[in-house]
């Protein structure tokens, strides 16, 4: 991968994102209820950050489809070709290598902008989310993808007859239709996954 960066770089990078009383990060919680698509992600990102694979799963419908990047389509990386699409297993058997081999991972995924489904709305769709994945090798270096995600999500009844949702779609792009001048300098988060495939 041609996106790697130094330990200086990626510090820099965690810099921004630290909380402001005194540079710390404030310790993220350990799951959220998923009673609404903003929770969902916000779980999403807490599973890939404490490595949490059951919580991931739990956040992610049956029928989940990861979409690539158009661009990163055929790719061959280390001797796979990115495909069109993962299903929800392919995913989980991506996210379950990384989870276990990467030094360190940090997504973020700008939930701000997700909104509320209205009222009696059984399925809900956000575009342009901006989302990054900061994923550490080793000590000094490490993939870094930025960019956009598309999200879906479906609403579930609960066992128990309460209502949660669940992320069905997220579609990966590396960045926004409108900043074409960005298309070279940045990775893709489906990138940085298809590595840890096998």
């Amino acid at each position: 991968m041609k996106k790697i960066i130094t330990l200086a770089g990626a510090l820099a990078l965690l810099a921004f994102s630290c909380g402001e009383e005194e540079g710390v990060t404030p310790q993220e919680p350990d799951r959220l209820e998923p009673t609404s698509p903003a929770n969902v992600l916000k779980d999403v990102a807490i599973a890939f950050n404490q490595r949490d694979v059951n919580l991931l799963k739990a956040m992610l419908g049956p029928n989940f489809v990861f979409y690539f990047d158009p661009r990163d389509v055929g790719r061959d990386i280390g001797g796979y070709i990115i495909p069109e699409s993962w299903s929800y297993d392919e995913f989980r058997e991506a996210t379950t290598n990384l989870f276990s081999r990467a030094h360190s991972i940090n997504l973020t995924i700008d939930v701000g902008h997700v909104g509320e489904p209205g009222a009696g709305e059984k399925s809900y769709s956000v575009l342009d989310i901006e989302t990054s994945l900061l994923v550490m090798v080793d000590e000094s270096s490490g993939f870094l993808g930025e960019g956009f995600g598309d999200y879906e999500f479906e609403i579930y009844q609960g066992k128990t007859g309460g209502k949660f949702w669940r992320l069905t779609k997220w579609a990966d792009k590396r960045y926004h239709a409108g900043d074409a001048s960005r298309a070279n300098e940045v990775a893709s988060v489906g990138v940085i996954l298809a590595y840890y495939r096998y």
